[in-house]
């Protein structure tokens, strides 16, 4: 009841703020919807999952961004990006598995290597252990490590403060 999470859905242009500033690389900044955020490098794992249940993992990361050929949607290219998405990760994720067939810590694995996928410099992480194992939380802290020594920046929302305390810096 905080604000964190509403804070965060400003910054991603989901809500637009009444008052206050972000900035970025010491430029204001004011994104006006979740595609202007991800276009300058900023993408947001929203605690509750909004996903196509109906439609294979691929398709869930390439939602709104389908890669074209001659006006036809390439599906093979977004199935090789997939793996090799997958695969920097050290994730074990069948990118033609239907999403409904996943637990919802798999889907949430999903939407983090979607928010990965767009290359991002800064990723919010709302709540993101609220659904994963002790595993899959040690899998995670080690993605956002590596990404970390990449140059990517995290902002992480959390009731856990053992987790904060062991994953910021």
């Amino acid at each position: 009841g905080a604000g964190k999470s509403t804070m965060m859905k400003c910054l991603f242009g989901i809500y637009a703020k009444d008052e206050g500033s972000f900035t970025l690389l010491d430029k204001p900044i004011n994104f006006k919807n979740p595609k202007e955020a991800l276009e300058n490098g900023v993408a947001m794992v929203h605690q509750e999952l909004n996903q196509c249940l109906d439609r294979s993992v691929t398709d869930n990361l390439f939602l709104g961004r389908y890669p074209t050929r001659s006006g036809v949607v390439d599906e093979a290219r977004m199935l090789t990006a997939s793996n090799k998405l997958f695969a920097s990760l050290n994730m074990n994720v069948n990118p033609k598995t239907i999403m409904r067939t996943m637990s919802v810590s798999q889907r949430q694995m999903v939407e983090i290597a979607k928010a990965v996928s767009y290359d991002a410099k800064i990723i919010v992480l709302d709540e993101p252990t609220s659904s994963l194992t002790e595993r899959e939380v040690k899998k995670l802290f080690s993605i956002v490590d590596d990404l970390r020594k990449k140059g990517v920046s995290f902002v992480y929302i959390s009731h856990k403060m053992d987790e904060i305390f062991q994953i910021c810096d």
